[in-house]
């Protein structure tokens, strides 16, 4: 008769697993003071100071104080009392000289849905709107994309979705699913891909979140694609000069001369939703890119190949729902990463 030692295979193999795991990185949340129904995005001034702004406009703002924030209090309205929503905000690099703040706001008049690209003042402790830096971009009622960063070029670069529009209509010439790129002060980089045109690349249904890698400068975009039996079929993009990405005719990683692939996408039985990346840049998790997802509440890190940009060294999923739907992800000043959720913010520390 065969002797079988199963009471010994199971302790080796609890054994095991606590050797592999003994260096594994524990992740944990520290919840802020605040809560909002409607948070969009977050952005973090030169001090410290966290912005937390949401769709309907209003910014609130977390101060430091000690080890801590003070409770959040109601800085400005971006969204003139309900009749804009907004959609992006990013912080001037040269802030504490400027006071400059951008921000994306869409807004419905005379029956139509367009985005502005605006820039705002810090004076006297109160945001006031400076100047309007371009007008009438297409929107629509959704996939209207609005993420605005400050890029290492110093450049503003805004993300805009095909608005549902017709698959007919959706073209960098019609400005539909496409990355933009401007100067700081509204005008057209004459780097650009296409003298007098705005466009870096297009082929986007609608982009939510850009992070460059940190010493290469490479840009990420996450996506949000269209829904599919049992899920979304959204992307990560290497975003390249000139680029396609393929939307509307094109999904996936299909093979199509001249269309970029995307480096991961949500396949069937998944949904991503994604909104805000960033990349990590100290600590065990350094060069990692962490994006939201509001779709399943989960916070997916990457790790990319730095010599071989699309190369996914390592994929995992964290905070599996239970923070409910996640929207964005930026660095605190102390390079921590701080995750908005639709209700709250939380300082994660690996």
């Amino acid at each position: 008769m065969a002797v079988t030692h199963r009471p010994l295979h199971i302790a080796l193999l609890i054994v095991l697993f606590a050797v592999l795991s003994w260096d594994l990185p524990a992740l944990q949340t520290q919840l802020l003071p605040g809560k909002w129904t409607d948070a969009q995005t977050l952005a973090v001034l030169p001090d410290g100071t966290i912005l937390v702004a949401q769709q309907s406009g209003l910014v609130d703002r977390l101060v430091p104080e000690g080890t801590g924030y003070r409770a959040p209090e109601l800085w400005a309205d971006l969204g003139n009392n309900g009749n804009s929503q907004l959609l992006g905000l990013a912080v001037d690099p040269d802030f504490l000289s400027s006071g400059y703040l951008y921000a994306t706001l869409k807004t419905l008049e005379n029956d139509k849905m367009t985005m502005a690209l605006t820039r705002w003042r810090a004076t006297d402790g109160l945001l006031v709107l400076n100047r309007i830096l371009v007008d009438n971009l297409p929107s629509g009622s959704a996939r209207v994309g609005g993420v605005i960063k400050v890029g290492p070029d110093g450049k503003l670069w805004v993300g805009l979705g095909d608005g549902e529009a017709p698959a007919a209509e959706v073209t960098p010439e019609n400005l539909r699913g496409v990355l933009l790129r401007y100067n700081a002060d509204g005008s057209v980089p004459a780097d650009n891909p296409t003298a007098g045109s705005p466009v870096w690349a297009w082929g986007l249904r609608d982009p939510v979140g850009l992070a460059w890698q940190p010493g290469t400068g490479r840009l990420f975009a996450t996506d949000r694609g269209p829904s599919i039996p049992r899920g979304t079929m959204d992307e990560l993009n290497l975003i390249e000069k000139g680029a396609d990405y393929g939307w509307p005719k094109h999904l996936g990683r299909e093979i199509v001369k001249g269309v970029s692939k995307p480096v991961i996408y949500c396949a069937s039985g998944h949904s991503w939703i994604p909104g805000g990346a960033t990349f990590v840049t100290k600590g065990e998790e350094q060069g990692s890119l962490l994006f939201a997802g509001a779709g399943e509440g989960v916070l997916y890190r990457l790790s990319l190949d730095t010599k071989s940009p699309t190369k996914i060294l390592f994929y995992e999923e964290l905070i599996n729902g239970e923070l409910g739907a996640l929207v964005d992800v930026t660095l605190g000043l102390d390079e921590q990463p701080l995750l908005l959720s639709k209700e709250g913010l939380y300082r994660l520390t690996f």
